[in-house]
């Protein structure tokens, strides 16, 4: 389980990177596929996938969403066909407990979630994190949804919402005690795009919030009247 003391440092570090200098993960991809070395030390670009790369593949409306079986915060696995028998699904993709962004719309959501459950939609979030972090995830936030634990990202690379830092910003992470390959156990310091999916019962996407910037994040009303729009075209 990550050190608590992490939290304060992060949301130190990423006001840094994510607000006074205003850089994104996005602009500094953009600016190392300008860059080239002949000792190869950067990625491969037949390799590399940008945050803008996984925003302009990542399944989207219209697409069927992949089937999955991943473990919740107390290790109990959850399907996801057993869900949309009951229920239409709005599915999060999150950075970690590390992420003080994540943490606050994950507390976001659950004030509405009562609002969503009304509306027919059942809230999942789901993070590289393993079950006991997903756990401390929903002790500490008090939330009252699912967590689930997707390990080495193998759900979302299926939703294609997987991306690659650079070198330079994996440094950057890893001075603020983030350590992306060692901590999720995968092979290259990868994360998902921060995306919110609405899955009607059928398991097709009715909404898809696909964004570069990890603090941009789909607001509850806007879930909500999705959601409304389903129900609407139920009952025709």
């Amino acid at each position: 389980m990550k050190k608590i003391y992490l939290i304060t440092t992060i949301i130190s570090a990423l006001f840094v990177v994510g607000g006074c200098t205003q850089i994104t993960e996005s602009q500094t991809q953009n600016n190392n596929a300008s860059t080239k070395t002949e000792d190869n030390k950067t990625e491969n670009k037949s390799d590399f996938v940008s945050v803008d790369d996984a925003v302009k593949n990542a399944l989207n409306v219209g697409d069927k969403m992949p089937s999955f079986e991943l473990p919740n915060a107390k290790d109990e696995n959850v399907s996801s066909n057993k869900l949309l028998e009951k229920s239409n699904l709005i599915v999060v993709f999150y950075r970690g407990d590390w992420c003080p962004y994540c943490n606050l719309y994950l507390k976001r959501l659950q004030q509405s979630n009562k609002l969503f459950r009304e509306n027919g939609g059942e809230l999942i979030a789901i993070s590289v994190e393993n079950p006991n972090d997903s756990l401390s995830v929903a002790e500490k936030n008090n939330l009252e949804f699912t967590v689930l634990s997707d390990k080495n990202l193998d759900l979302a690379r299926k939703f294609k919402i997987v991306y690659q830092l650079p070198p330079e910003m994996d440094e950057k992470y890893k001075g603020f005690g983030v350590d992306l390959v060692k901590d999720n156990g995968t092979d290259k310091p990868e994360l998902p795009l921060s995306a919110t999916y609405i899955v009607n019962q059928k398991g097709e996407i009715t909404y898809a919030f696909l964004d570069p910037d990890y603090k941009k994040r789909l607001e509850a009303e806007t879930i909500i009247e999705e959601l409304k729009k389903i129900k609407s075209a139920d009952n025709k």
